[in-house]
């Protein structure tokens, strides 16, 4: 997909008025666009290249709060809430208990409001759509130095960590990181894959296989079990129960590759769940990427961390 039609493509589940105005805006600002924000009598914002900006209802952009910005209504969110759930909100309750609805595309909205025991949402006060992006060459750094084993590749959010994962599925898969990796892609969000219909919309390479769920401890599993790759990729590690099936992935062979969010280097040895899967030998490498404002990915060998060296 051409920039522009990422985003264009993500509008299907906005109400018509806000749709239509969104339609109007440049193409520099719908080619950069990361977020829409929609939220009940307030202004409709982007995020743009990081920054937040507000829509006119002319279509323009303003970069301050004015008297003449678009605003999301009761109504309107609500309508989105429905059509971003295809008019079943019942087919979405495990997503929803997890506060996001997957889109098509790989698109994924974020979800606000009055949240009961059950984890169903009432009350839809807030709709936050990230926009899914695809961009050839967003791995180049890590795949220059890749050559093989386990890798975790961590920043702050925004960062870009699913879409460097992305593009690196694609360029080991395709032979372009000194030979044809085998790999399996756990999509518990359907943001990597963005897959519809049994086909990944996203280019993932021609010799990678895609297992859509939520549980990403069983996919580990059943992906070693059946498919036999080289390699695992998964977006966000985060509970001991993933850790536990990365370990024993490493003991089958099974490189794994995935994400997390941190703050700095040194956020890294402090959570839990990271610094055990450094301590576990599974990574063999971290690529550290820079914040929303820029910067080079480093690459910093895991031993690194473990004699607190890496910061």
């Amino acid at each position: 997909m051409q920039k522009t039609e990422r985003f264009d493509s993500a509008l299907y589940g906005v109400a018509p008025r806000i749709r239509q105005a969104l339609e109007r805006l440049s193409a520099t600002v719908r080619e950069n666009a990361e977020e829409i924000r929609l939220r009940t009598g307030l202004p409709v914002a982007l995020t743009v290249s990081g920054e937040t900006v507000f829509v006119q209802e002319n279509g323009q952009i303003s970069f301050i709060i004015t008297r003449d910005l678009l605003k999301a209504d009761k109504s309107e969110v609500d309508e989105t809430f429905k059509r971003l759930c295809k008019n079943s909100v019942y087919a979405h309750t495990e997503e929803l208990k997890n506060g996001f609805i997957i889109m098509e595309n790989g698109h994924r909205a974020g979800i606000c409001g009055r949240i009961t025991e059950n984890g169903a949402v009432h009350d839809i006060s807030s709709v936050n759509i990230r926009i899914a992006r695809e961009i050839p060459g967003a791995a180049n750094d890590i795949s220059r130095r890749y050559t093989g084993g386990g890798l975790l590749i961590a920043g702050p959010p925004g960062s870009g960590k699913t879409t460097v994962l992305r593009d690196l599925v694609r360029q080991l898969s395709d032979g372009l990181c000194g030979k044809i990796y085998r790999v399996s892609v756990i999509d518990s969000r359907g943001e990597i894959s963005g897959s519809t219909g049994g086909r990944a919309q996203n280019n993932l390479g021609a010799n990678t296989d895609v297992l859509l769920t939520s549980d990403k401890a069983a996919g580990i599993e059943i992906a070693v079990r059946t498919m036999f790759p080289d390699i695992v990729a998964f977006d966000e590690i985060g509970t001991e129960d993933e850790l536990r099936r990365v370990s024993e992935s490493f003991c089958a062979g099974v490189s794994i590759i995935t994400t997390a969010h941190i703050g700095s280097a040194e956020d890294i040895m402090k959570r839990n769940v990271t610094a055990a899967l450094i301590k576990s030998g599974a990574i063999g490498s971290v690529a550290l990427l820079p914040d929303i404002h820029g910067g080079t990915i480093r690459m910093i060998d895991a031993k690194e961390f473990n004699r607190g060296m890496a910061v």
